[in-house]
């Protein structure tokens, strides 16, 4: 928003500093003024320029900062690969040079699941059924 404002008041300058060149014959007493005016607005033109030049310089570096930092990434990964290979996935020295070691698996037995609690009214039912199921098949 401040961008905005700023950009506004240059445009209103250097418009009222066009409009005032051909009117300074006629109001000699707006001179000083019209010298301040053309300066701040060659002031701002610098600036903008070096504004440029620094957001140029700022885009450079992060390209460059990113590129050292994926042949960072290259040379650690090669680095922990070699030190895998020497001391074994496994090995908790690993830790020391900040290279997580490979966890053993861990064998989990397989246990069946306890069944879970009937409420009391499921258990009823399925009781009588059970009974009548049992009486209508014994011969009568």
């Amino acid at each position: 928003m401040t961008g905005i404002i700023f950009a506004k008041l240059v445009a209103d300058c250097e418009l009222l500093k066009t409009s005032l060149e051909g009117l300074l014959d006629e109001m000699p007493h707006l001179s000083p003024e019209f010298s301040e005016l053309q300066a701040f607005l060659e002031e701002v033109h610098d600036l903008h320029v070096r504004q440029q030049e620094l957001t140029g310089e700022l885009r450079k570096t992060i390209r460059q900062r990113q590129e050292a930092q994926l042949v960072g990434q290259d040379i650690r990964s090669r680095v922990a690969a070699q030190l895998r290979g020497k001391l074994g996935f496994t090995n908790e020295q690993l830790m020391s040079f900040g290279v997580p070691p490979r966890r053993k698996a861990v064998k989990r037995k397989t246990e069946e699941p306890e069944p879970k609690p009937q409420p009391p009214e499921v258990e009823a039912a399925k009781e009588e059924a059970k009974e009548e199921t049992a009486s209508s098949s014994s011969p009568a």
